[in-house]
């Protein structure tokens, strides 16, 4: 199964999928933000310049558990399960001033086979809160209040620790002790199976949506995107009805892309980005 998940800045609602034998391809929906968004911050201005291309090539080297989750008026997702036993999950920032291209960095990392850009940004192309790649921390933790999703307390991390699993701990609880990996990003869409309270079921607030969930026990790594508009409310509920997860973390919007090994490479007209998610198999 191969696959390709994009995501660009268009009043256009669009989402295709294409099955043909073993080869799934998936271009998510394209979305606005609707009127009750939050406003912007410095850590999510991000704008795109053209509408990506999307096909998928077959055969891909490396099988990776790849499913569509359709939620009728709630919405459709294409979600990506990485159990740790089998994945290496890393975050990673290059730090390059012109952004992470993800295409570039595919090129870049012989045997990556998942990759997705990892949180809210700033304009500078710096990750708008913690980063912590290989056990060093090359962003700080970032406990201000403000404006935006990034803002919209509480927000979390998603981390994996030297013990093989991971967690999403909500940000003013964060340990470093033991932490490998790491990433900010906000709002948390669950904690402990309790949904964000700023979330509203049946919100007008719809557009795409990235996230990250951890199964209970710590061992499993969910990666997701909508193929729809949804609301905040919906994509939490499908990481906790759908997926039996109890902690999950809103990665990004409007330009967010998932890819997956044996897909056409990631458009550059979504980027660039400061901090990813990349998987390898172990």
């Amino acid at each position: 199964m191969t696959v390709l998940f994009a995501r660009r800045t268009s009043l256009t609602r669009w989402a295709s999928a294409v099955w043909a034998a073993a080869v799934l391809a998936v271009l998510a929906g394209c979305g606005r933000a609707a009127p009750d968004d939050p406003s912007p911050s410095a850590t999510e201005t991000h704008t795109a310049t053209s509408s990506p291309s999307v096909a998928a090539t077959p055969e891909p080297p490396i099988p990776t558990d790849v499913r569509v989750i359709d939620r009728g008026e709630r919405g459709s997702y294409a979600v990506v399960t990485l159990p740790l036993a089998a994945w290496d999950v890393r975050v990673d920032w290059p730090q390059d001033p012109a952004g992470t291209d993800l295409a570039a960095y595919i090129a870049d990392h012989p045997g990556v086979a998942v990759l997705t850009n990892a949180g809210i940004f700033s304009d500078n192309l710096r990750p708008g809160g913690l980063l912590v790649a290989d056990g060093t921390e090359l962003r700080a933790l970032n406990l201000s209040g403000g404006g935006g999703n990034f803002h919209l307390k509480p927000n979390a991390i998603f981390e994996i620790r030297a013990d093989g699993t991971a967690a999403i701990v909500e940000s003013s609880t964060y340990d470093p002790r033991g932490v490998t990996q790491a990433t900010q990003s906000g709002p948390a869409l669950l904690l402990d199976g309790e949904i964000h309270p700023a979330f509203r079921e049946g919100s007008a607030n719809v557009t795409s949506r990235s996230g990250v969930g951890v199964s209970p026990d710590g061992r499993t790594v969910y990666l997701a995107i909508s193929r729809t508009f949804v609301n905040f409310w919906d994509f939490a509920t499908m990481f906790r009805d759908e997926l039996g997860v109890k902690d999950a973390l809103y990665l990004d919007g409007q330009i967010s892309q998932l890819w997956v090994s044996g897909a056409q490479e990631p458009t550059p007209f979504l980027g660039p980005y400061a901090g990813v998610i990349a998987a390898y198999p172990r």
